[in-house]
């Protein structure tokens, strides 16, 4: 009875439109943080704040970020995705009205403490989008967190592109920067209201008391593997791994790279909305692929094995000769770097138990979270002191070691999607 009352709750959740719900929630953030992440660094920098100082607004917004997940997962464990989401527009919309009134640096940080500044503002939209998501039956799930990949980097993408529309409307720097920044909350609004829309029938952990899809062989076997004994071992494993592969993407984040570009090579608003719009697109198209290259040789291979390269290329970028080499660097780690999301989604989900899917997608974006705080202190702090390569070759040894440890702890862990 409880597996016939759980399976009929999965397939409720499946209905599109509420699927339609957490990709506009999670979009909506995405295209925000895709134009306010190149304006939040010429507002910064106009203030007189360097690498340093945005690295350190930066890492206390993601630490505020981390206390916020804790408790939006516990509420969302009670009452559902929706008030949570609702709460994260909120606080969405109030960052835009602080930095639209800030003039100094000491007023930037205390936006951060809202937990939703660029470039890893508002991570706990993501966080609560993935641990819903992640009740999607296995033959289904890794499609479904592709989609949503796909959807959340378009969104970026546009968002890139949408901060030089008012340069392209013939607006003054300033002018443009202050109807952006409003814009940026009046976003946070609609995210609440398309929040408040969801009728939230997704399964809560205390509310299943069986498996979610019948137990084929592979998955009477898997029980007794070491992914269905003490899971929340595994998930506490993989939190601490992603504190590292986070560090290294903290260490020298997007936000850092525009500062980079614009300090080194000039770029203007337009150069790095051309940018950010082409490394968007190119992410975006890699999510189908990642899909059809998991097929072949497994969500933990595909994860792993086009992150190395990834990180490879970032390493190259502070030694390119000229902004356009540059680019094209960035250009082509774009294609690869995200292909690991969807599949390493879809892997947790499999290897944790059903019940456990809403709460492995908080810890393990948590565990990332704390990661991007670290990162970006210690990527301005190298910037500063040492010199504009140092943490793009520091970021990309980290990651690449993260990926090494990743596939020797887990290879022999197999996911259902792969048995």
């Amino acid at each position: 009875m409880s597996y016939n009352r759980a399976k009929t709750a999965t397939r409720s959740f499946g209905d599109r439109n509420l699927r339609a719900s957490i990709y506009a929630t999670d979009a909506i953030r995405s295209f925000a943080i895709g134009y306010f992440s190149i304006i939040f660094v010429i507002v910064a920098n106009d203030m007189g704040t360097g690498a340093l100082g945005i690295g350190i607004i930066t890492a206390a917004s993601v630490s505020s970020g981390i206390v916020i997940t804790y408790f939006l997962n516990r509420l969302a464990n009670k009452k559902g995705a929706k008030i949570p989401l609702a709460i994260s527009g909120i606080l969405m919309a109030g960052t835009g009205v602080v930095v639209l009134f800030s003039h100094s640096t000491i007023e930037l940080f205390l936006a951060a403490f809202l937990g939703f500044l660029p470039p890893s503002g508002g991570l706990f939209v993501a966080a609560l989008a993935e641990g819903a998501l992640a009740q999607t039956p296995s033959e289904e799930r890794t499609k479904v967190f592709a989609r949503n990949g796909l959807i959340v980097t378009a969104s970026g993408a546009l968002g890139a592109l949408f901060a030089a529309f008012p340069t392209l409307l013939g607006l003054n720097q300033n002018t443009g920067i202050q109807l952006l920044t409003m814009f940026y909350s009046i976003l946070g609004i609609l995210l609440s209201l398309v929040a408040l829309s969801i009728i939230d029938s997704v399964p809560r952990s205390n509310e299943i008391k069986g498996p979610l899809e019948p137990e084929s062989s592979s998955t009477k076997s898997a029980a007794h593997s070491p992914t269905r004994q003490g899971t929340s071992s595994i998930i506490n494993r993989l939190a601490l791994l992603f504190v590292a592969d986070s560090a290294g993407s903290g260490i020298v984040t997007p936000t850092l790279i525009i500062y980079w570009l614009r300090v080194h090579f000039g770029f203007s608003v337009v150069d790095l909305s051309a940018l950010f719009f082409g490394i968007d697109v190119l992410s975006a198209v890699s999510f189908p692929l990642a899909v059809k290259l998991s097929r072949k040789i497994g969500l933990l291979n595909t994860a792993v094995f086009t992150h190395i390269p990834s990180s490879i290329l970032l390493m190259a970028v502070p030694f390119a000769p000229i902004g356009i080499v540059a680019a094209l660097l960035l250009l082509s780690r774009a294609l690869l770097v995200e292909m690991d999301v969807p599949t390493r989604q879809s892997y947790i989900a499999s290897i944790v138990k059903p019940q456990e899917r809403r709460s492995a997608a908080a810890r393990t974006s948590m565990g990332k979270q704390i990661g991007r705080a670290v990162g970006p202190a210690i990527g301005g702090t190298v910037y500063a002191s040492i010199g504009a390569v140092a943490p793009f070759v520091i970021g990309g040894l980290v990651k690449i070691s993260y990926d090494l440890t990743l596939w020797r702890s887990f290879r022999k862990v197999q996911s259902r999607e792969d048995s």
